[in-house]
């Protein structure tokens, strides 16, 4: 039994839907969830600008003790998992590989369309993790840098809706019938990315729900979980503006006491 909690990391506010799960499916377990708020997006930058910002907030999530570490973050997994995983003991969990396999298990056509941040996309790692598992499905990849940033921005459905639209544009002629939400900021705002599509034939992947059955998984394996009656604690960091990230913070991870704390990551 192991009583400390799990940590997560996002560029901002999209790593919540997969802290989300992660509370659902372990609700006896702490987390410790820190977004970067300061230095999104991390879509357009340098991958080592990535790696720096990422082991920033590795350490910051050390520091707090945690067993193991989840990269609720496309980016950071895509950019920054490989080098970081070589230089800390708690393994880490990244949102590829589940988003990877819950797309190769759900496509009937074989054709799979993923969008994501510019970094992502041009690391090809949805493309290279579907073809491990199916080297037969087609996958269309589409960067739409737009889309974070609108989400951290909290700006109405209409406004959502129409940039999602215009983000989604290049897909019109493609043939899929599978979307990945290649970035933990897309499923909050899920509900444009329906209206966007507007195909019933079309299912719309978060990778949330596998990453929170991995996690669990390894969990079991390593023997992470902790006592019975451990009384769950979850924190809530942010290098950004906390009134910001509690507005949207509360409603999506329905408890309207969640309060977050700034930290500059910086001096850590």
């Amino acid at each position: 039994m192991d009583n400390r909690p799990i940590g997560l990391l996002d560029s901002g506010l999209g790593g919540l839907s997969i802290a989300k799960k992660v509370v659902e499916k372990l609700p006896n377990e702490s987390t410790v969830f820190i977004g970067d708020n300061a230095h999104m997006p991390y879509g357009n930058r340098t991958k080592e600008d990535i790696i720096d910002l990422t082991r920033k907030s590795v350490k910051f999530l050390l520091n707090n003790d945690v067993k193991l570490v989840i990269f609720a973050c496309n980016t950071a997994t895509a950019a920054a998992m490989s080098t970081i995983e070589k230089e800390i003991d708690p393994q880490i969990i990244g949102v590829i590989q589940s988003g990877a396999l819950d797309a190769a298990r759900t496509t009937k056509n074989k054709k799979v369309a993923v969008v994501a941040t510019s970094v992502t996309v041009d690391s090809h790692a949805y493309e290279k993790e579907i073809h491990f598992r199916d080297p037969e499905i087609e996958v269309t990849e589409l960067a739409t840098p737009k889309l974070a940033p609108l989400v951290e921005a909290q700006e109405d459905h209409a406004t959502n809706l129409k940039v999602v639209k215009e983000s989604l544009a290049p897909l019109k002629d493609k043939d899929f019938d599978t979307l990945v939400l290649g970035c933990t900021h897309y499923p909050l705002i899920e509900q444009e990315f329906k209206e966007a599509i507007d195909d019933p034939s079309v299912t719309i992947l978060d990778p949330a729900d596998q990453v929170a059955q991995y996690t669990f998984n390894v969990m079991r394996r390593d023997g992470l979980f902790s006592e019975e009656n451990h009384k769950a604690v979850h924190e809530y960091y942010t290098t950004g503006n906390p009134a910001s990230f509690d507005k949207l913070a509360r409603t999506f991870m329905d408890d309207a006491t969640l309060t977050s704390k700034h930290v500059d990551t910086e001096n850590e």
